[in-house]
């Protein structure tokens, strides 16, 4: 047997009786001799007490479902990263077009200024004399 004693409880177990007591009073209007309960003693709940099971439970996977979804995502993977490779190898030749598209332009641009600065060699001259 559990016992449970809620102060709280018993606090507004009081008040309210009170409160009901002076209600009746004042309702009966008699002139008899007015007794107040000012405390409650005690207030007892009984609590059977009921026995606890526990329940384990364990779950065991299936390791084959796993497998299979493991070795799919090799496969998969493995795929993956043969494309990712073939891309990588594009984009290498791509850049190393590049590089050499602009290795050339460079050159050109080089030729271009020496003809202008050859061309216009007298008017270069004669401008620095100037200054």
């Amino acid at each position: 047997m559990v016992t449970v004693a809620d102060t709280a409880m018993l606090h507004q177990y009081e008040i309210e009786f009170q409160y009901m007591s002076y209600l009746i009073d004042s309702l009966l209007s008699a002139n008899c001799d007015t007794v107040i309960v000012e405390k409650i003693k005690q207030v007892i709940t009984k609590i059977p007490c009921k026995p606890t099971i526990k329940y384990i439970i364990k779950t065991q996977e299936n390791t084959a479902k796993s497998q299979v979804i493991l070795d799919s995502c090799q496969k998969m993977s493995s795929l993956v990263n043969a494309r990712l490779d073939n891309e990588i190898k594009k984009v290498n030749v791509l850049t190393d077009k590049c590089d050499k598209y602009k290795r050339q332009r460079n050159r050109y641009l080089w030729m271009l200024i020496a003809l202008i600065v050859f061309s216009f060699r007298r008017q270069i001259g004669q401008l620095l004399k100037i200054i």
